[in-house]
């Protein structure tokens, strides 16, 4: 079995290859890897005598919980709730691992109680008119126009996720009984489609038309959202864009517009989520919509339940 160590040095703590290629998100793979070592490295510094994954207990991960809890955070600042419990996720998924493979016996994490996975800040979302003023912000006449037009609203009227966005081939674009929609890859490798909307639908024909009139016109394996120029090859177009590229776009259309608060890709999905609760669509849909598999998830997201005007107390009429 081949594996690598996080420390050539000590070689203590193995972190096998096997378990990471198994894990079909890439995103989720350097998560998963960036947390597991968290956790060896405060096995180390605080356990000098365990010396092998088997010597690792319950008591172990307890207290690299309650780490997680006051200290562990960035900057010295304690973890969230949620990312409390990703990162005993991803111990426990490695573990169930070792043990399948009779490198320990059992799993350290299997009862240990886990922090209800709550938002401590949530993600800011836009309104409708800050959606519009936003689209609006973009110059039609640059070079870039078309393409960051069709992506915004790509971002803004599905809900997708920046990593599924990102994976966008040209084939994935197509029509299904008389309607536009988009096959994308969702979280665990699972497969899904959505229904453009018909603004979306108009950005998108534009985008494709321009890059045709660019001599770029794509073929079904070709990368969807293509950077409009790669200074380091500028022949070698045919790429994804790069994540911090559209963290770029965002922040510089929210200048634009003079937003007095921070955005992110994730921002889209949740003004996407917030808006159709917005409208009265179910909340369950909403969650199917999203492929969130807690309906609680999707709750995070209701601005609704801060408005005191709709508290159900106004309705009582004795």
């Amino acid at each position: 079995m081949n594996n690598s160590t996080y420390n050539d040095e000590e070689n203590k703590f193995p972190l096998y290859e096997d378990f990471f290629d198994e894990l079909t998100s890439e995103h989720t793979r350097i998560s998963y890897r960036r947390d597991i070592k968290q956790f060896f490295d405060f096995m180390q510094d605080g356990f000098s005598n365990i010396n092998t994954l088997a010597d690792i207990e319950k008591r172990h991960v307890v207290k690299f919980r309650n780490f997680l809890y006051e200290t562990g955070g960035r900057d010295g600042d304690p973890c969230s709730p949620k990312t409390i419990c990703r990162k005993l996720a991803a111990i426990s998924s490695y573990f169930n691992y070792l043990s399948e493979r009779n490198i320990v016996k059992s799993n350290p994490t299997a009862s240990i109680k886990r922090p209800r996975s709550e938002v401590v800040t949530p993600t800011n979302a836009l309104n409708g008119e800050q959606v519009r003023a936003l689209i609006d912000a973009i110059d039609q006449n640059k070079k870039s126009g078309k393409m960051h037009k069709a992506l915004l609203l790509t971002f803004f009227t599905t809900g997708l996720r920046k990593q599924e966005i990102l994976h966008l081939r040209r084939k994935d674009y197509t029509k299904l009984n008389g309607h536009h929609i988009l096959k994308y890859r969702g979280k665990g490798g699972k497969r899904g489609q959505k229904i453009l909307h018909p603004i979306c639908v108009d950005a998108l024909k534009e985008y494709l038309q321009w890059m045709k009139d660019q001599k770029r016109e794509h073929i079904p394996e070709d990368w969807f959202f293509q950077p409009t120029k790669n200074p380091a090859d500028p022949k070698n177009l045919n790429k994804p864009l790069n994540p911090k590229t559209i963290n770029e776009i965002l922040n510089n259309y929210a200048k634009k517009i003079n937003l007095t608060f921070n955005i992110c890709p994730h921002s889209a999905r949740a003004t996407f989520i917030s808006e159709l609760l917005e409208i009265g669509v179910d909340i369950y849909r909403v969650a199917q919509e999203v492929n969130h598999s807690s309906v609680k998830t999707t709750q995070e997201y209701d601005k609704r339940r801060r408005k005191l005007s709709d508290s159900p107390v106004y309705k009582l009429d004795y």
